[in-house]
């Protein structure tokens, strides 16, 4: 028996309340090597002829190339819980696991006090909710300005003839808006969507739009408030849901504050609302990206990163989150490059959101290993770019060995999460940020 790859951590993906007083319970063995695993458990206050009054048998739920993923569900009657795994391998060895790590399984290891993992209280508070409604729902990603032209009214100089047969450029304009959004709800119910996730629909110069100018003001090339309230009334008359994406890692650099900063220098008001290394911050003879007297996305100069640490900035954005919701009763944020803002400021935003929506569902952009971000107090999910990179880069591209890789990065990705964090992410194949499968995989030219 592989020892050192015996792996659980009590108060974690490996343990955790699920629902309804279940708790899931987890362990990571060696590939191949333990035959069965029985969980010994019980209450850590009830001293009789035993300490662990039941035992159930575990379930390998998932196996990858390095280990295999046992999972078993217990209903605890006082919300807490002890327990110790014995496990056997296929050699015929059997062992007790416990806080103590691995011993030899016998009476006295059983019921000796400290031996057991402990969950001393669990509390309904701690555990990670997810609103009923997410698992449920079929999104459809909207990038506004390509999707439909309903009203030409509105189009920007320049706009493109929606049928060109140009090969679009990142800086185009088709002229897309909400009302070409709104003409489209009958064919987007009878795909069966009962969700719309919209990209940024806030006041910008960008056709991508996550440069914002004013989050409180609907881009005026897509329309305006009540084109929006009419199109969120539209889609919850059909059932469907509405998510936003929140820009909130950085601002566009025609924002009324960051046109303070460079006017103003070091006396602007505004200065400490972002991260600056040096004034002025002027470009104008910026040879290398690098050099940028303050910071950004990526190294897009026109994307200034905002300080979301500081007071003033946090409490400017939870104003723009809960006015969307309060104004206009969506049901999602989406939030876009959340994995280089404060921990702090997610878990306030979680704050300020729920409490003016309970059902409100918050979705995180996090391209790498996301757990940090889903103890509960700060996203429901995640996009699921594991997925997506799995299905892009392995199986459509047919490489050698692809399943193989494909079936571990989803036993890792499995295993790494609850589950009730598992079923509400967004699992796509590709997004705003990825290149669509037709185009990459030269589809369009095929029979």
């Amino acid at each position: 028996m592989e020892l050192s790859a015996i792996y659980h951590r009590s108060e974690s993906e490996y343990a955790y309340l699920y629902k309804d007083k279940k708790l899931h319970i987890r362990i990571r063995t060696k590939k191949g090597d333990i035959e069965s695993i029985n969980l010994h458990y019980g209450d850590p206050f009830i001293f009789m002829e035993e300490f662990y009054q039941d035992t159930k048998e575990m379930v390998k739920i998932t196996s990858g190339t390095l280990f295999d993923h046992w999972q078993v569900e217990v209903s605890v009657d006082f919300a807490r819980i002890q327990y110790l795994f014995e496990l056997r391998d296929t050699e015929g060895q059997n062992i007790l696991y416990g806080d103590k790590g691995c011993v030899e399984n016998s009476l006295e290891n059983l019921h000796a006090i400290g031996n057991g993992f402990k969950l001393p209280y669990l509390h309904e508070i701690d555990a990670c909710k997810v609103p009923d409604w997410v698992s449920n729902t079929v999104w459809y990603q909207i990038f506004p300005e390509r999707f439909a032209n309903g009203n030409a009214l509105l189009n920007p100089e320049g706009t493109l003839d929606w049928d060109s047969s140009v090969t679009p450029k990142s800086d185009d304009f088709f002229g897309g808006d909400l009302q070409g959004i709104i003409d489209h709800m009958d064919y987007l119910q009878d795909l069966g969507i009962t969700g719309l996730y919209l990209c940024p629909i806030f006041e910008s110069t960008s056709n991508h739009k996550y440069n914002t100018t004013d989050y409180f003001e609907i881009d005026h090339h897509f329309g305006d408030k009540e084109t929006f309230r009419e199109l969120v009334d539209q889609a919850h008359h059909r059932g469907m849901k509405v998510m936003l994406d929140a820009v909130f890692n950085h601002i566009g650099s025609q924002s009324l504050q960051w046109k303070n900063v460079v006017k103003n220098g070091e006396q602007s008001a505004y200065k400490d609302w972002f991260h600056i290394q040096q004034f002025p911050v002027t470009t104008e003879k910026l040879v290398n990206k690098r050099d940028l007297p303050y910071h950004v996305f990526g190294f897009e100069d026109y994307m200034p990163k905002l300080n979301t640490a500081n007071p003033e900035v946090k409490n400017y954005l939870l104003k723009v989150a809960t006015y969307w919701i309060e104004e206009f009763n969506i049901d999602a944020w989406r939030l876009d490059v959340a994995s280089e803002i404060d921990h702090q400021f997610w878990k306030d935003f979680r704050k300020a959101v729920l409490a003016k929506n309970p059902d409100l569902y918050i979705l995180g952009e996090v391209w790498h290993t996301s757990q940090p971000w889903l103890n509960g107090d700060e996203f429901h999910a995640v996009m699921n770019y594991p997925l997506s990179d799995t299905i892009s880069y392995e199986e459509l591209r047919r490489q050698t060995s692809s399943s193989i890789k494909s079936i571990e990065s989803l036993c890792i990705t499995s295993s790494r999460f609850q589950r009730s964090c598992l079923i509400s992410w967004i699992h796509m194949i590709q997004s705003e940020s990825c290149g669509r499968p037709m185009k990459m995989f030269n589809w369009l030219n095929q029979p």
